[in-house]
């Protein structure tokens, strides 16, 4: 009678753990993983289970935290004292989210619905890494002497940005080095930002290129490349637009995903809404998940929000 007393205040009550077979994924993978429950002290009715893959961004000051999917157990059972039950999971990470960084960061959270009892949940970090072709963009531009920034992957409310810093070769004529990626079957599309130091300041040239697959396989023809497009730019930058233009210009933010709910022990697949050809812009997923109100005061300097992120950023570490 004693025990039962106790587990309803949340003593020696069953506990929820989300164990994932790895932490770090790239965009389209597949995570899989187990759902135990352990039983407590009594037996205790469970009424449901609950795993949301949740999203932080930080912009500024402002923090806010975004649901991106939603998977419910809607077994209820009961789970004898010390009995283990294991279920499995598994979930397709969507192709365009935003990637991990100083300013993005995701978690599983699990929640474990007692009957007449505290509720029990439990909290599982990931890092979400680029897809492989890009990873081959970044260590190019790494080649030319490029360093990443530690701001770098920030979202703008639309799509993700990349930023690096010269270190040797460009270091006197280029300032920053600032690019967004649109993920397409054939390729990748960049929209680069080059800062350029100039008389009255820094100047600020944007230029379109398209990187094909066969290039992003090369990486001494991509490298190349790049170096020619920035020497291109820095020698002659009045013959580049100084504004947006093709793709990025229509407002072409990538395919806008959405908020699913699977049933936890099923595969889930989540395409974020994407077409034949196109896989979407980094971070296109966030920007049509978030609601507009809420982009309005996270990105455009409204007062902070309520709550925060629980330390789920932390003022250390490197992207």
């Amino acid at each position: 009678m004693f025990k039962n007393l106790l587990a309803k205040f949340g003593h020696g009550s069953a506990k929820v753990d989300l164990v994932l077979d790895k932490q770090s994924f790239t965009l389209g993978e597949a995570v899989s993983g187990s759902l135990m429950i352990q039983g407590g002290e009594v037996e205790q009715k469970i009424n449901r289970i609950d795993i949301d893959f949740v999203v932080g961004i930080r912009k500024d000051s402002h923090e806010y935290k975004q649901v991106i999917q939603t998977f419910p157990f809607h077994h209820t059972f009961h789970i004898q004292p010390s009995e283990r039950r294991t279920f499995p999971f598994s979930y397709t990470m969507p192709n365009n989210l935003l990637v991990s960084g100083t300013s993005v960061a995701y978690f599983f959270k699990t929640r474990l619905d007692i009957a007449d009892g505290v509720d029990s949940s439990d909290r599982d970090f990931v890092h979400i890494d680029p897809p492989v072709r890009l990873q081959q963009v970044i260590h190019a531009f790494q080649q030319l002497g490029f360093h990443e920034k530690y701001d770098s992957r920030s979202f703008d409310g639309y799509m993700q940005e990349f930023a690096f810093a010269p270190t040797n070769y460009f270091r006197d004529k280029v300032q920053e080095v600032e690019f967004k990626a649109a993920i397409e079957e054939g390729g990748i599309r960049l929209l680069l930002e080059v800062d350029l130091y100039s008389f009255f300041g820094e100047r600020e040239i944007k230029r379109e290129i398209w990187l094909t697959n066969e290039m992003l396989n090369q990486t001494s023809d991509l490298v190349q490349y790049l170096n020619q497009v920035i020497t291109e730019i820095v020698n002659d930058p009045s013959m580049y637009s100084q504004g947006y233009s093709g793709y990025f210009h229509h407002g072409h933010h990538g395919h806008h995903g959405h908020r699913h709910h699977h049933h936890g022990h099923h595969r889930s697949h989540s395409s974020g809404g994407m077409g034949k050809t196109a896989m979407g812009a980094i971070g296109g997923f966030a920007a049509g998940m978030i609601a507009a109100e809420v982009m309005d005061e996270v990105f455009d300097g409204a007062e902070d929000m309520a709550g925060g992120f629980d330390d789920f950023f932390g003022d250390d570490g490197e992207v």
